[in-house]
């Protein structure tokens, strides 16, 4: 059967705007308006969101009601992301996004989100969005946008449910990392409530390490990579994307070992959600080597403190909550040169660090494995994506089923 183009618009039922303003917050509420910051990475980070109460719910989704199979794109600040709608129904449309319907007799919705995610239609859609002070689409720009030929749609579903095994399998891999590290901050906090610790500033507990400064010119191919500020997560945890190949000088204290804590130094959000995080950073392929940059701090604890109670104290509420009452700046937030070594760390008794450690070690380990397991099939996932949208991998249509 011959590939047809056509537009955005011809293959949708519906393509609704959203409210021009933005949803006020309830922090009880059990639905949330899903704007362009919630949108990073093509899924959902509810985290991001903001959480509404019913009535603005059916206020914000009067024009249409959104349901398991519709898209949520952004056309704004940032252009491009796109969503699924969850099983949950419980996401409206925020700010600078188009609600979408495919119509499942002309498009598979899932090959439709793939399509989007593609770097191809990424690309075009930044190309039609440029021209003008702040890069956008207006819902007419949404609605003309140009699809390539579509294959029929047996092998619509093919393709979406190839991709979709392994995004499936990573979403599975990101709940039980997030279930490990609900376990190991769990017993850190039964930790050192129940054995009365004693408070030592950190200082005299541990080294920091100044991470390196760096020129753009030495930011090429390398099998030495500089750990970022991008590295970090605003909500916590580290990011492999984060990665720049370095090949700069650098001195030996500043190479991170697999495990070891460094602490974000500086911030660019406005809501210093960045800055004083902790996070411990794996062993990272393709790099044989990680360097710290200048906005982190290598954080190392003194002989006798297991590295993973290290881990516990500087992904504590209590740092965190520390770092961020000693910030300094206004666009580009600054940790306090003193920050780190002046936290009172609560500290329990060596026996009782050396029991968390063993209890951590094993979760942790698992949890790197998930992670890397999630990069290489991400890695598969974009590798195969422009292939099989393209048709230069045909996927049989029987087997798929």
């Amino acid at each position: 059967m011959t590939r047809a183009s056509r537009t955005l618009d011809s293959v949708c039922l519906r393509i609704v705007d959203c409210e021009h303003k933005t949803a006020p917050v309830d922090t009880d509420g059990e639905f949330f308006a899903v704007g362009t910051p919630a949108m990073r990475g093509h899924r959902i980070n509810f985290s991001e969101a903001r959480r509404i109460s019913a009535e603005t719910f059916a206020a914000w989704t009067r024009r249409m009601l959104p349901m398991r199979g519709d898209l949520l794109f952004a056309r704004e600040a940032p252009v491009g992301p796109i969503v699924r709608i969850p099983a949950r129904e419980n996401v409206a449309p925020g700010q600078r996004t188009v609600l979408l319907r495919p119509d499942p007799e002309q498009v598979d919705t899932d090959y439709l989100y793939y399509l989007f995610t593609s770097p191809r239609i990424q690309a075009e859609v930044q190309v039609k969005a440029e021209g003008s002070t702040v890069p956008h689409l207006n819902v007419a720009d949404v609605r003309a946008f140009e699809l390539p030929p579509l294959p029929p749609l047996p092998e619509q579903r093919a393709i979406a449910a190839t991709l979709g095994v392994l995004d499936d399998k990573i979403e599975s891999n990101r709940r039980a990392v997030a279930l490990i590290e609900d376990l190991v901050a769990a017993e850190f906090t039964r930790l050192v409530t129940e054995f009365e610790p004693t408070y030592v500033p950190l200082g005299e507990l541990t080294d920091v390490v100044k991470g390196r400064s760096y020129k753009s010119a030495e930011l090429e191919q390398s099998t030495t990579a500089l750990v970022t500020l991008k590295s970090i997560d605003r909500n916590g945890g580290y990011k492999a994307d984060g990665l720049k190949p370095y090949s700069g000088p650098y001195k030996e204290n500043q190479v991170i070992r697999p495990g070891e804590m460094v602490v974000a130094q500086t911030d660019l959000t406005q809501g210093a959600e960045v800055v004083g995080r902790g996070v411990r950073v794996p062993a990272a392929a393709g790099f044989e080597t990680l360097v710290a940059s200048l906005d982190l701090a290598i954080v190392r604890p003194n002989e006798g403190m297991p590295i993973e109670y290290l881990r516990g104290l500087l992904t504590s509420e209590g740092f965190r909550q520390w770092c961020r009452s000693r910030v300094t700046g206004t666009t580009v937030l600054h940790l306090a040169k003193d920050a780190i070594p002046t936290w009172p760390a609560p500290v329990v008794a060596h026996r009782e660090q050396q029991r968390f450690a063993s209890f951590a070690r094993a979760l942790l380990d698992r949890m790197d494995s998930l992670e890397a397991e999630s990069h290489r099939l991400a890695t598969l996932r974009d590798a195969l994506l422009p292939e099989l949208l393209s048709g230069r991998i045909r996927v049989p249509v029987d087997e798929a089923a």
